[in-house]
Parts: C-alpha cells; structure tokens; sequence
C-alpha cells in the first residue's frame, strides 16, 4: 500500500516603513494589530493587515483616515476683531495661533453675508479674491499681538472673519471659529459758539476804539471739532471785507499779519488756546498761531485757522479778533466785516 505524503510550507514576508522627518509609508504586516503614535505636535495611526483605519483626532491635531499619518495643522481659535477707533474704512483684527509653530502661515477670509460670498485680505491689507500662497502670512507678518487693519471697507457694515493656518506642505487647518466686527458711518461734528452766546448771530463789538491802542474783541469764539476723518482735517477762516470797512467814511482798516503792537493801524485774528479729548492733536496754523498782539491777516479766501492729520474727539479751539487803529483814521460807527468759520475733513 503506498501513502502520498504532502508537505506543506508557509513563506511570512515583512516589510519595513521606510521614513524620513517628512514622511511615513504605512508599514504592512499579517494578523490583528496597530496603534497610535502621538506628541505634541503630530500623532501617526499605525494599522495592520488592512489598508484604511479610523481617523486619529484631538484638540492639537488630526490623521487621515487612510492612516498614512499626515497631520492637520492646529485650528486657529476664533480671532480677536474690532472697530477700536470708529473706522468707517477699516477694521482690526489680531490671529490666534491656537499654538501652531511660529513658521505656520494663515490665511483670512472675510465676508458680509455669512460666506455665501468670500474674499480673502491681501499682503497689502486689502480684500480680494485670490486664494495664492503669497496670502498665506506668518502670524509676525499679520501684526503679531498688536494685529493690523483690514482695510478698503465699505461704511456702516458688518463684516465676518475666518482663519485657516497651512504648515508645511498638505497640512492645511479647517477654518476657525467666526468673528465678527462693523464699520460706522463716516462723520464730523463741528460746534461754533462765543463766550458771550451760545446762539447766532454772533456779534464781536470793538468798543472804544483809540488811535494807537490795541484793542480785543468783546467775544472769542470757541470751536468745537469730533471726527472719525483718518486722515484729519481743519477749521478755515475768510472774512468779507480783507478789513473793517465803513460805509460812512468809505475807509477800510485793512487785514493785516503784523504784531498791532509797533504797527501803526491793523486788525485780524489769533488763535488763543486749542486742545482736545483725544486723537488728533489740533494745531494752529500760520499766521494765526501768534501770540501778544500778532495777528494773521483775514483774506475773502479760505486760510486753514486750526488743523489736524488724524481723527479727533473733543477737539478744542479759542480764536479771537484785534484791531487798532492810527491817529488819522476816520471815526465811523459802521466799520464791520462778516467772519465764517467752515470745517472740512480728509475722509
């Protein structure tokens, strides 16, 4: 009787990860195993027998679920946006890291109806469409813990913002928490009062008018100035008459920029004081920044009286009026002239 032996043998291959400080090929074996690799900054899902495998998550980090250990970069948490200086223009914005390295870039997209539509801020701070890589900063070249405005705003809207942070090469976030943040209308309050009314007209009366003596307007007029201008403005000054003129005695004290004191006859106007709550600041301007008897002479064209190159709250200005006149001026109880303070603002 003859038996038929049959030998059977088994052949096991392994094969190792091959791997690199960027990469790691999914390592293959026979039979049940695998694990999770993680640290602060990456987590690897290791699998065995099979080529897919749950995705590895947490607060910090995130794996494909194809387990081949590409790691997100860490969600930026909701960023810090705000209108710290009533900008109609412009907003601030400040990124949070969420403890990304500090070579992570961001990327920030902007809307005004909840991301039906988007825009992305530029290198140069602006909106536009484009999604390139040059738009990816570091969180140094957004302004770091200080931030930088968003700028190129429409007025009196409310606008959201979103971050996604990039790491390397395929390591892109899921965008942050939402903030949001408005513009405001632009605008400028200006007030003109004297310290005799509240009211107009406003009357200034040259009362005893004597050859050779320097004599103040009975009011000064106190200028009120708030604006959210970004690149300021200024209060001008004209007057009707370049003088005090008299109908009776068809004679003009003639507008002059002079010290009164050693001039034989003049009249104009000086800024006395200015000041304001905060921004700004406010400054006198040539020649009505004189002081004693200097005055700046009053022209029919617009001269700046009072100036400033940033928006102002509170701002203050004290201007009067001078006049003298000489021993061979004709006496008239008419000389008058019309003064007009305008306001205009650099929106």
């Amino acid at each position: 009787m003859y038996k038929l032996l049959g030998l059977v043998t088994s052949l096991i291959v392994f094969a190792a990860a091959p791997s690199s400080v960027n990469y790691t090929l999914k390592t293959y074996d026979i039979g049940s195993g695998g694990g999770t690799s993680t640290s602060g900054n990456y987590g690897l899902q290791g699998g065995a027998g099979n080529q897919s495998g749950a995705a590895q998550s947490s607060a910090t980090y995130g794996a494909q679920s194809d387990g081949k250990g590409v790691m997100n970069a860490a969600v930026p948490p909701v960023p810090t946006f705000t209108n710290p200086a009533s900008y109609y223009d412009r907003l601030k914005l400040v990124i949070a890291t969420g403890n990304n390295p500090s070579d992570t870039k961001y990327l920030i997209a902007v809307s005004t109806d909840s991301f039906a539509t988007t825009k992305y801020v530029q290198t140069d701070n602006s909106l536009g469409l484009s999604q390139a890589i040059a738009n990816y900063q570091t969180y140094s070249a957004w302004g770091g813990a200080s931030g930088f405005n968003i700028v190129g705003l429409s007025a009196s809207t409310t606008y959201q913002v979103k971050v996604k942070a990039l790491q390397g090469s395929y390591t892109g976030s899921a965008f942050s928490p939402v903030a949001s943040a408005s513009t405001v209308a632009p605008s400028v309050t200006f007030s003109l009062t004297t310290t005799l009314t509240s009211t107009p007209p406003f009357a200034v009366g040259f009362s005893g008018l004597t050859a050779g003596a320097v004599v103040t307007g009975s009011a000064d007029a106190l200028i009120g100035l708030t604006s959210n201008a970004n690149n300021g403005g200024a209060v001008y000054v004209r007057d009707v008459n370049s003088g005090l003129y008299s109908t009776l005695a068809n004679t003009t004290i003639a507008s002059a920029s002079a010290d009164l004191s050693s001039a034989s006859s003049g009249y104009g106007g000086q800024v006395t004081s200015v000041g304001q709550t905060s921004g700004g600041p406010i400054a006198s301007q040539n020649p009505f920044n004189g002081a004693s008897n200097n005055v700046g002479a009053l022209t029919t064209s617009l001269q700046p009286l009072v100036a400033t190159t940033a928006p102002v709250t509170g701002g203050t200005a004290t201007f009067q009026l001078k006049a003298k006149v000489a021993a061979l001026t004709p006496s008239a109880a008419d000389y008058i002239d019309t003064v007009t303070l305008i306001a205009a603002m650099n929106f």
